[in-house]
């Protein structure tokens, strides 16, 4: 009977900020944080000592989504099989996008001291007032689905999901609506999305308050657009702040 042969595993402690960020494109202070976020979703069932730690499980998966390659994790992270990479992968990502840790770090301002931050944030940027947020779309790149597949292929080619994004000054995303085929285009995921009642029905506290997004967006009186052919030295002004 074959004996497994375990490697001693990276030791992540020895490398430096630098070096973690080149493999994983985080810093430590960044690792430590989302591990302690995740760890009581992802930590061991049981003591074995080859048992793979929430640590190992983040570290495999920062390594996919930064190379898209699972082969990769095997060699990198030493005795850890495809197939472990896999399931850790499979359970980290669930984990991320469970329900609680998306509501804890994903939120809309809703009051008027969270809107105020945004628009000061804002406005230190581009000296344009009343801004909240920057909305924009971003295809992420999938397999081709079994059903309905030519509605996932995208303008450049490929499939995808078509995922609109709102972010705030600090570019810290504020919500998201990742629902859509990679066909879809832009202006109606936002006609669809919940962030279109809350402004159109005027749900916020006061209704001073700006979305700019680009011009593949309807202009609104809440969502201010580039003009597409600025005509005169104060829509071109505007166009730069936008």
């Amino acid at each position: 009977m074959a004996v497994r042969e375990y490697r001693e595993r990276i030791d992540i402690a020895q490398l430096t900020n630098d070096d973690l960020y080149k493999r994983y494109r985080v810093n430590h202070a960044t690792l430590a944080y989302i591990i302690a976020q995740l760890d009581a979703a992802l930590a061991p069932n049981t003591d074995r000592s080859h048992s793979l730690s929430t640590g190992y499980k983040v570290l495999i998966t920062l390594r996919y989504l930064a190379t898209g390659v699972i082969q990769l994790n095997t060699g990198d992270l030493h005795s850890v099989a495809q197939s472990s990479v896999s399931r850790a992968v499979s359970q980290t990502l669930d984990a991320l996008s469970s329900q609680n840790v998306v509501r804890r770090h994903i939120r809309f301002p809703t009051t008027i001291e969270s809107l105020n931050r945004n628009k000061q944030g804002f406005f230190h940027i581009a000296r344009f007032p009343n801004v909240i947020g920057v909305i924009d779309g971003t295809h992420v790149q999938i397999q081709a689905p079994s059903i309905d597949e030519p509605m996932y292929v995208n303008r450049m080619g490929y499939h995808s999901i078509n995922t609109q994004i709102v972010f705030d000054h600090n570019d810290m995303i504020m919500d998201v609506v990742a629902r859509w085929p990679g066909s879809t285009h832009d202006s109606r995921i936002l006609r669809g999305s919940g962030l279109w009642q809350v402004f159109d029905r005027n749900l916020l506290p006061q209704n001073d308050h700006f979305l700019l997004g680009d011009s593949g967006y309807p202009c609104k009186r809440w969502l201010l657009t580039p003009y597409v052919r600025p005509a005169n030295n104060a829509q071109e002004a505007y166009n730069r702040s936008v």
